[in-house]
């Protein structure tokens, strides 16, 4: 099983969406693909729906190649960003571990069996 981690920093955004997809992109174009693409999404200080599209399009394509996208640590302002454009069911498997201070259940994760690390 192969994985790569990865952590994105400081702003994912309209204006870092391009950079940040070309990383991405890198990432999963591996042969053979990795199993686990992890992205720490701790240090991530602003998200726009640009953002929130990356990491949509990211998952699709890491799923595509028989892979999958987790998420090894989420900043609040992402997950909100999640939660705003209603996008918890699609992104409740993806958690590794919910970010501190994040309530169980408030991406559905009470029901996936994960537990707050807060």
């Amino acid at each position: 099983m192969t994985d790569v981690h990865l952590r994105l920093e400081g702003e994912l955004t309209i204006y870092t969406a391009q950079d940040t997809r070309q990383r991405l992109l890198q990432a999963l174009a591996t042969e053979p693909g990795p199993d686990v693409v992890r992205l720490d999404l701790r240090a991530v200080t602003e998200t726009d729906t640009a953002g929130i599209q990356l990491l949509l399009a990211a998952r699709g394509h890491a799923m595509a190649r028989g892979g999958e996208l987790r998420f090894a640590g989420m900043a609040p302002n992402v997950e909100a960003a999640i939660r705003l454009l209603g996008l918890e069911d699609t992104f409740r498997d993806a958690l590794d571990d919910p970010p501190p201070g994040i309530a169980d259940d408030a991406m559905g994760l009470h029901d996936a069996g994960l537990a707050s690390t807060a």
